[in-house]
């Protein structure tokens, strides 16, 4: 199995596990912003992987275009929960609502990238 797809489901594993503990709980711990961050990084590799091991220059379809918003929006999230652990308040109210969103969207890149891989 590629490293790339290795890291992209830990990626996968990570992330659904602190979304939606997150959810679960109703309350950002610091174990769930590690696991953010660890998926984002896992992600970041895995796409880098991928795109070094491209035959092609860079081809503009549904796939990458979901990939790049989701891995943006990724980074978005992951601040947002460093800015959210460290201050709560409104930060932390309004993240619950964004993590099920960012989660989504990431799904559908990575789900997007499944025929690709076959």
């Amino acid at each position: 199995m590629r490293l790339s797809v290795v890291c992209i489901v830990l990626a996968l594993i990570l992330y659904t596990v602190a979304v939606w503990s997150e959810w679960a709980k109703q309350r950002l711990k610091f174990w769930m912003v590690a696991l953010f961050t660890f998926g984002f990084v896992f992600d970041l590799i895995g796409t880098s992987l991928m795109f070094l091991r491209a035959t092609r220059i860079f081809v503009f379809s549904v796939h990458s275009f979901f990939g790049l918003l989701a891995l943006l929006i990724m980074l978005l999230h992951l601040l947002w929960a460093l800015l959210a652990i460290t201050r709560q308040g409104i930060a932390e109210a309004y993240f619950t609502r964004f993590s099920r969103f960012a989660w989504v969207l990431w799904l559908i890149a990575f789900i997007s990238g499944i025929p690709k891989g076959m």
